[in-house]
Protein backbone atom coordinates (compact mmCIF):
# COMPACT_ATOMS: atom_id res chain seq x y z
CA UNK A 1 0.00 0.00 0.00
CA UNK A 2 1.37 3.40 -0.98
CA UNK A 3 1.57 6.11 1.68
CA UNK A 4 0.04 9.40 0.51
CA UNK A 5 0.67 11.31 3.72
CA UNK A 6 -2.02 12.74 5.93
CA UNK A 7 -5.41 13.47 4.47
CA UNK A 8 -8.21 15.06 6.46
CA UNK A 9 -11.62 15.78 5.02
CA UNK A 10 -14.94 16.79 6.46
CA UNK A 11 -13.90 17.72 9.94
CA UNK A 12 -11.48 19.22 12.38
CA UNK A 13 -8.29 17.58 13.60
CA UNK A 14 -6.50 18.66 16.74
CA UNK A 15 -3.15 16.98 17.10
CA UNK A 16 -0.01 17.84 18.95
CA UNK A 17 2.18 16.21 16.32
CA UNK A 18 1.61 14.40 13.03
CA UNK A 19 3.97 12.74 10.58
CA UNK A 20 3.62 10.95 7.26
CA UNK A 21 5.87 9.25 4.81
CA UNK A 22 8.74 6.81 4.93
CA UNK A 23 10.61 6.90 8.23
CA UNK A 24 8.56 9.88 9.44
CA UNK A 25 8.45 10.66 13.13
CA UNK A 26 6.47 13.11 15.18
CA UNK A 27 7.26 14.37 18.64
CA UNK A 28 4.99 16.44 20.81
CA UNK A 29 6.46 18.27 23.76
CA UNK A 30 3.89 20.08 25.82
CA UNK A 31 4.46 22.51 28.65
CA UNK A 32 0.84 22.79 29.71
CA UNK A 33 0.20 24.54 32.99
CA UNK A 34 -0.97 22.45 35.90
CA UNK A 35 -2.24 25.08 38.31
CA UNK A 36 -4.75 27.86 38.53
CA UNK A 37 -1.89 30.20 39.43
CA UNK A 38 -0.27 29.47 36.06
CA UNK A 39 -3.55 30.11 34.22
CA UNK A 40 -3.93 33.42 36.01
CA UNK A 41 -0.35 34.39 35.13
CA UNK A 42 -0.97 33.58 31.45
CA UNK A 43 -4.16 35.67 31.57
CA UNK A 44 -2.27 38.61 33.08
CA UNK A 45 0.25 38.38 30.24
CA UNK A 46 -2.55 38.30 27.67
CA UNK A 47 -4.17 41.40 29.20
CA UNK A 48 -0.86 43.26 29.04
CA UNK A 49 -0.50 42.40 25.36
CA UNK A 50 -4.07 43.44 24.56
CA UNK A 51 -3.78 46.75 26.37
CA UNK A 52 -0.60 47.55 24.43
CA UNK A 53 -2.43 47.42 21.06
CA UNK A 54 -4.48 50.61 20.69
CA UNK A 55 -6.16 49.56 17.43
CA UNK A 56 -7.95 46.61 19.05
CA UNK A 57 -11.68 47.06 19.62
CA UNK A 58 -12.52 48.02 23.21
CA UNK A 59 -14.78 45.00 23.56
CA UNK A 60 -11.81 42.68 22.99
CA UNK A 61 -10.05 44.06 26.06
CA UNK A 62 -13.35 44.06 27.97
CA UNK A 63 -13.83 40.34 27.23
CA UNK A 64 -10.29 39.65 28.45
CA UNK A 65 -11.06 41.54 31.65
CA UNK A 66 -14.19 39.41 32.12
CA UNK A 67 -12.15 36.24 31.61
CA UNK A 68 -9.55 37.52 34.08
CA UNK A 69 -12.28 38.27 36.60
CA UNK A 70 -13.70 34.75 36.19
CA UNK A 71 -10.24 33.21 36.65
CA UNK A 72 -9.89 35.23 39.85
CA UNK A 73 -12.77 33.32 41.43
CA UNK A 74 -12.15 30.46 43.83
CA UNK A 75 -13.85 28.06 41.38
CA UNK A 76 -13.79 29.64 37.89
CA UNK A 77 -16.25 28.47 35.24
CA UNK A 78 -14.16 26.75 32.57
CA UNK A 79 -16.71 27.10 29.76
CA UNK A 80 -17.13 30.83 30.41
CA UNK A 81 -13.40 31.47 30.32
CA UNK A 82 -12.83 29.35 27.22
CA UNK A 83 -15.79 30.98 25.44
CA UNK A 84 -14.42 34.44 26.17
CA UNK A 85 -10.98 33.37 24.96
CA UNK A 86 -12.49 32.23 21.65
CA UNK A 87 -14.07 35.66 21.22
CA UNK A 88 -10.80 37.38 22.11
CA UNK A 89 -8.93 35.26 19.57
CA UNK A 90 -11.37 36.17 16.82
CA UNK A 91 -11.17 39.86 17.73
CA UNK A 92 -7.38 39.90 17.63
CA UNK A 93 -6.73 37.31 14.92
CA UNK A 94 -4.44 39.57 12.90
CA UNK A 95 -1.91 39.92 15.73
CA UNK A 96 0.23 36.78 16.06
CA UNK A 97 1.59 37.45 19.54
CA UNK A 98 -1.93 37.77 20.92
CA UNK A 99 -3.00 34.54 19.23
CA UNK A 100 -0.14 32.74 20.94
CA UNK A 101 -1.01 34.26 24.29
CA UNK A 102 -4.67 33.26 23.91
CA UNK A 103 -3.59 29.70 23.12
CA UNK A 104 -1.39 29.62 26.23
CA UNK A 105 -4.30 30.68 28.44
CA UNK A 106 -6.65 28.18 26.75
CA UNK A 107 -4.20 25.35 27.37
CA UNK A 108 -3.69 26.35 30.99
CA UNK A 109 -7.43 26.62 31.65
CA UNK A 110 -8.19 23.34 29.87
CA UNK A 111 -5.56 21.54 31.92
CA UNK A 112 -6.70 22.61 35.36
CA UNK A 113 -10.44 23.12 35.46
Amino acid sequence: MKNYGISVTGGKVEAGAMAAGDHATATNISAVSDSLTDARAEMTHLLELLRAVPELPEQTVAMAELADHELGKEEPDKSSVLGLLELIASGAKSIASIGGAVTAVQQAVSAIL
